[in-house]
């Protein structure tokens, strides 16, 4: 009888650790490269990941949502940097010591600690190439608002952090009035990067003005007929992955990040991203990149978000 009780309560003992062995995740990584990211942790670490992925926008408004109405679910969040920030002035994300962050190029770790960015982002301008000859691609961004470009480029439509950095770039009243020129010329916008790649593998868009470089990077190595050009100013960014202040699993959640700022990055490499490693330097200085400035971006970040939609989806 004794014996079959402590049976029972190692077995019960036993679950508890086993339950006690998850990490719930939000993230907006694109899906299939999610996966293999998650299932690298889970064997590496004998855990079990939740993940939970949605856009950019949603995943920010899920974790403001949820700890306003008192409910602490998320661990580790997984964005670009831009709403990374957002999180760190709601108050929602705890800061982390990390040697890994000596690993990292200076943008890719917050002042505050609170975020740090695993992988870059270079925004570049991709192209079907049986619609588009090299000779044809345009040199300078005003190249693109000649007559022979009409109703031929799209955006993804909710790149108002490029927007905001490219229109600094250019002076704000002049980059203004470029983006109002493009949208008259016949400007498309598409949701998602990752539709908007296969959009312009199919050739229904012949020119995306906005994609991180491994999407067509990825689909070019698979044979499609897709390339990318970067014309100046370019513009990069961060991703960034963060710890819940009240991360209901911190332990894991601290391996989490780790990983993703550590062993991950080879996985994330061999599956075409740029990685935030030094290491990685003196390739990012050949494009002579703008980056985001996450903190300016926030500071104003409502009166850009309007001014990008007025704009881009040609409202006025």
């Amino acid at each position: 009888m004794i014996r079959a009780a402590l049976l029972l309560a190692l077995a019960i003992l036993s679950g508890a650790a086993c339950a006690q062995q998850v990490v719930n995740l939000y993230s907006s990584m694109a899906e299939k490269d999610l996966r293999r990211l998650v299932a690298d942790f889970e064997r590496r670490h004998g855990a079990k990941v939740n993940v939970w992925r949605s856009g950019k926008n949603r995943v920010l408004q899920r974790v403001i949502s949820e700890a306003r109405a008192g409910r602490n679910e998320v661990d580790v969040i997984h964005n670009p940097s831009p709403e990374m920030e957002a999180l760190h002035r709601e108050k929602l994300l705890k800061a982390v010591e990390s040697p890994l962050h000596a690993n990292l190029i200076p943008q890719a770790v917050a002042p505050h600690r609170e975020w740090a960015g695993p992988r870059v982002y270079v925004f570049v301008q991709a192209y079907n190439t049986a619609k588009v000859k090299r000779e044809e691609l345009p040199r300078t961004y005003a190249d693109l608002l000649q007559p022979r470009w009409k109703g031929l480029i799209a955006i993804e439509g909710k790149e108002q952090e490029w927007f905001f950095t490219l229109v600094q770039a250019m002076g704000e009243a002049e980059g203004l009035k470029y983006f109002r020129a493009l949208a008259a010329n016949g400007l498309q916008v598409r949701m998602g990067n990752a539709l908007l790649t296969n959009l312009v593998v199919a050739g229904d868009v012949p020119f995306a003005l906005t994609l991180y470089s491994y999407l067509p990077d990825q689909a070019k190595r698979a044979g499609a007929p897709i390339d990318w050009i970067a014309l100046a100013p370019t513009i990069a960014a961060t991703d960034a992955v963060g710890i819940a202040a009240r991360a209901p699993h911190p332990q894991l959640a601290r391996e989490l990040y780790d990983f993703m700022l550590g062993e991950g990055q080879a996985l994330m490499a061999e599956m075409g991203h740029i990685v935030s490693h030094r290491r990685i330097s003196p390739e990012l200085e050949r494009f002579k990149l703008t980056f985001i400035d996450p903190a300016a971006v926030i500071q104003d970040y409502d009166r850009w978000t309007k001014l990008f939609e007025d704009t881009i989806y040609n409202r006025q």
